[in-house]
């Protein structure tokens, strides 16, 4: 735990009860920060009891997020003091960028509504572009989770003129279990269905097309949301499952893919270090600096370079196990409360 002092810090916890990588990051950063330093906003129509159970010392206010997103995100008005009182910083959500005449800071996790936008709800896309209007004009500070990302974020925004901080997030309490065995053997996993970007239907694509010339595993486990489109006997479609379940199938796997084209940060490589599962990622956007040399790499446009890293993560199962252990220690919450509190002390 960070050692506390002079400085009030407010936080908005509201997206903490969605059980997104979100949500495990205001989790883990808030629990890692020190309390003494802290005024937590939340906000939820129907869930304030979560927020309170999560947050017992938080402001829970009933107000649902279409509501503060047309209050703060598009007439930008009430101060987040009128909540909360007197701040010295306030950190905003992934979701609203509330006015305030203290010190304003915001964590960009991903840039998917724009460089994505076509795959996500217009909805979506409205609120964070509204958002980012808001945040690129008064944020003193941006905290993104990746160097990959802050590019993305100064290429994106190149008239932002605050302070650009790279500050990785961690493996999340929740996957800190003991996996148990599965039904399935012989089988690789990986996680993602809907977002074209997460590069599923080539994954499977190039597990057929070179599944005998490379040895690949028998069987293709796909966590996530299920399709109804699978006409493959050899893949798995597991639909959403429990944080347990996830750990099940990735613990016994051959190896763990992750072909994404794009992610801000790219947790379930973490994941997968902690069950000491073998990596095969892309080579491209976040992944392989959160992998460093402990994955087998891949273009993740190229179907057979993807069949030649997964092939090269089972042939090397043993060396990647060992460097993905090193490589998962350099990311901790502790190193991310202390690096984001650096961050709180400088804009004050």
């Amino acid at each position: 735990m960070v050692r506390s002092f002079f400085m009030k810090i407010g936080i908005d916890v509201s997206q903490a009860i969605y059980g997104t990588g979100v949500s495990d990051y205001v989790v883990e950063l808030v629990n890692a920060l020190p309390a003494e330093n802290l005024t937590l906003f939340g906000s939820s129509l129907r869930r304030q009891s979560d927020l309170k159970k999560l947050f017992p010392s938080s402001h829970a206010f009933p107000f649902p997020p279409a509501a503060l997103n047309i209050l703060w995100n598009k007439f930008h008005k009430i101060n987040i003091e009128n909540f909360l009182g007197p701040l010295d910083v306030f950190h905003s959500s992934d979701w609203t960028q509330p006015p305030s005449i203290c010190k304003k800071i915001t964590t960009i996790h991903d840039l998917t509504p724009f460089i994505y936008p076509q795959e996500l709800n217009p909805e979506i896309v409205s609120v964070h572009t509204a958002r980012m209007r808001w945040v690129v004009k008064e944020c003193q500070a941006v905290i993104c989770v990746s160097q990959s990302c802050a590019a993305d974020f100064k290429r994106l925004f190149p008239q932002y003129a605050g302070q650009v901080h790279t500050i990785y997030e961690a493996l999340p309490n929740r996957f800190l279990l003991s996996p148990q065995p599965v039904a399935e053997k012989d089988y690789l996993v990986a996680i993602g269905v809907r977002q074209p970007r997460k590069n599923i239907s080539r994954l499977i694509s190039a597990y057929h097309q070179f599944k005998s010339k490379y040895n690949l595993p028998e069987k293709l486990v796909i966590i996530g949301e299920n399709t109804n489109q699978n006409n493959y006997s050899d893949v798995i479609f597991t639909g959403y499952i429990s944080n347990q379940k996830l750990t099940d199938y990735v613990a016994n796997a051959v190896a763990f893919i992750y072909p994404s084209l794009y992610e801000g940060f790219g947790l379930p490589i973490l994941v997968a270090f902690y069950l000491k599962t073998p990596v095969a990622t892309s080579n491209i956007s976040s992944m392989p600096e959160i992998a460093g040399s402990a994955a087998a790499l891949f273009d993740p446009i190229d179907e057979e370079s993807m069949a030649i890293g997964i092939s090269t993560a089972i042939k090397n199962k043993s060396q990647l196990v060992t460097a993905g252990t090193k490589q998962l220690s350099k990311f901790s919450w502790d190193k991310a409360a202390k690096q984001t509190l650096e961050v709180y002390k400088s804009l004050c």
